[in-house]
């Protein structure tokens, strides 16, 4: 989608040196908001999650103390590990530029970009958990679909908990992601030979 963009606003800008700054702006302008959401970069944030019989200590009523108790009588092993990622996408609006956040001077050959802050937004998860380890013997049971439901719904929960609380996921992204606008954007500029500036609210 950023290839994409990039060329076409080469083909139209292209050759309009000899216009007024303020037809030039609006070219940029134009087709800077040919796109509603640029997205610049996307993490993977993978949270790891074991599965394994009930500590007594940590049963909840009569039912799963019953339980835990009767896992520690049965012969052989109950274990398994799995996987789950959630996704976190850095993007800026682009319906929130004007035209006088494109700003063309001649004099200097700059184009200047006031772009709006990057926001970040979790885009998706995986539909299933990924199985990393399973081990079940003896006269052990499988583990049951309810309880792998369990846990990817756990993982969820505590993943978005912990990205909400800790600040380092999305600083790290919104870097990478500014990191990128600048390069996108000083593209087009140089391209109809101009030097970008590129400036982002807070």
């Amino acid at each position: 989608m950023l290839m994409a963009l990039a060329v076409t606003v080469s083909m139209l800008v292209v050759g309009c040196g000899r216009q007024k700054e303020s037809d030039v702006g609006t070219l940029f302008y134009n087709e800077v908001r040919s796109v509603n959401k640029l997205v610049l970069s996307r993490m993977t944030i993978t949270k790891i999650a074991t599965l394994d019989d009930l500590d007594i200590s940590k049963a909840d009523g009569l039912r799963e103390q019953m339980e835990a108790i009767a896992d520690m009588v049965k012969i052989g092993d109950r274990i398994a590990a799995y996987s789950y990622d959630t996704y976190l996408d850095a993007f800026i609006d682009m319906s929130a530029i004007t035209p006088d956040d494109i700003i063309v001077n001649k004099a200097d050959s700059t184009v200047t970009f006031n772009l709006p802050a990057i926001q970040t937004e979790f885009k998706g998860r995986d539909m299933a958990l990924k199985e990393m380890h399973y081990r079940v013997t003896g006269l052990r049971s499988q583990i049951k679909p309810a309880e792998r439901a369990a846990i990817k719904e756990k993982c969820n929960t505590l993943l978005k908990k912990e990205v909400e609380t800790n600040d380092k996921y999305r600083s790290y992204l919104v870097k990478e992601a500014e990191a990128k606008a600048r390069d996108f954007f000083s593209g087009i500029a140089s391209e109809n030979g101009y030097k970008a500036i590129v400036t982002f609210d807070k």
